[in-house]
């Protein structure tokens, strides 16, 4: 399996990302953490924003991301965009656009985050209380029936 290009972010979210990642108590310890599920925030919001400007110094390589599930997510991250599997085969293009989807949809679930939880007293309760909200939402019969 081919390695991927490395993983971009948006550098208008840097600052956020540190005060999520870092100190005594950071709500996420590592960026892929936050960047996994602020992405998982993008698909579930169904928006991808593309990143306007990067710091090629910041982008990771894949190997940072230690969680088991990871290529799975990426593919079916394509697989929900394109509606077929073709976007798997084995070709640099199709390597690039799952990239591309993941940091996109990260970036927008950091936009969210950020919109939530970066002017909060207590970060820690609205990101629980977040992801409480989020756990508890109908999913549409339309997207239930798209999903059997």
């Amino acid at each position: 399996m081919s390695t991927l290009r490395r993983i971009q972010r948006d550098t208008s979210h840097e600052e956020f990302v540190k005060e999520l990642t870092s100190g005594d108590k950071p709500l996420f310890r590592e960026i892929w953490r936050l960047l996994l599920f602020a992405a998982a925030i993008g698909v579930r919001d169904g928006v991808r924003e593309p990143l306007s400007s990067m710091d090629s110094g910041k982008a990771m390589p894949e190997t940072y991301f230690s969680a088991p599930a990871w290529r799975g997510f990426l593919y079916l991250i394509a697989i929900s965009d394109s509606g077929d599997s073709s976007c798997l085969h084995a070709s640099q293009e199709n390597q690039d656009r799952l990239v591309t989807a993941f940091e996109e949809y990260a970036n927008h679930g950091l936009k969210v985050l950020r919109e939530r939880i970066s002017s909060s007293v207590t970060p820690l309760d609205d990101l629980a209380s977040f992801v409480l909200e989020t756990s508890q939402a109908q999913i549409p019969a339309a997207k239930i029936d798209d999903l059997i």
